[in-house]
């Protein structure tokens, strides 16, 4: 794990894992099958930071815990966004996750295909919103290293063409703003506040 989250899965490798333990990579194999098997050893053990333990009775709070509780885990493993569509899902971790979703929904009054859309959404929206958080936070580290001045500059480019006229829908927003997330982890709370706001509203 500690590979991929420093250099990412296209690092890992029998090979290399067998390199870090000081082992011949012929031993793994007694194991392992194969680097998808590892892959998704790596994807279990990741899987089951996310682990809560108790799940609140009320269904918002519930959702709201496993939202923080995978967000964190993917911050510290970006891996994960890669693997939770590949990785096995009937790992130890893994259905302990699936059984805490279920425990989180148990007290809505709706039917399984509902609460599954629930938990659905909820999970699309915490693990989209981190791979943008990624992704950002990505391109201001580059853009730090190359040019200090480019978030001033492409503020200002911006801001010029509002002034011109071409972009009326833009004036009297904050550029910067709208251009930078300088608060992931408050967007991501308010985001979540609205889709658990709407989804208690349509359910009600």
């Amino acid at each position: 794990m500690a590979v991929a989250d420093d250099e990412g899965l296209d690092a890992v490798s029998i090979r290399r894992i067998a390199g870090e333990l000081q082992a011949r990579p012929m031993s793994l194999y007694s194991h392992i099958g194969g680097k998808d098997d590892l892959l998704d050893l790596m994807h279990d053990a990741a899987v089951e930071e996310t682990l809560v333990g108790d799940v609140p009775a009320d269904w918002r709070e519930a959702l709201r815990m496993l939202a923080r509780y995978n967000r964190a885990a993917a911050l510290r493993h970006p891996w994960l966004l890669a693997t939770r569509d590949t990785g096995c899902p009937v790992g130890p971790a893994s259905l302990k996750r699936l059984d805490e979703s279920a425990a989180a929904v148990r007290g809505l009054d709706a039917d399984g295909a509902v609460r599954r859309a629930l938990v659905l959404a909820v999970d699309t929206f915490t693990f989209g919103h981190v791979q943008a958080q990624l992704s950002g936070g990505i391109r201001r580290r580059a853009a730090d290293e190359v040019n200090a001045a480019r978030r001033k500059v492409t503020t200002e480019y911006v801001q010029t063409r509002i002034e011109a006229g071409e972009l009326p829908h833009l004036a009297g927003t904050g550029v910067s703003e709208l251009l930078y997330d300088d608060d992931p982890e408050a967007s991501f709370e308010l985001g979540l506040d609205w889709l658990l706001a709407g989804a208690a509203a349509s359910l009600s």
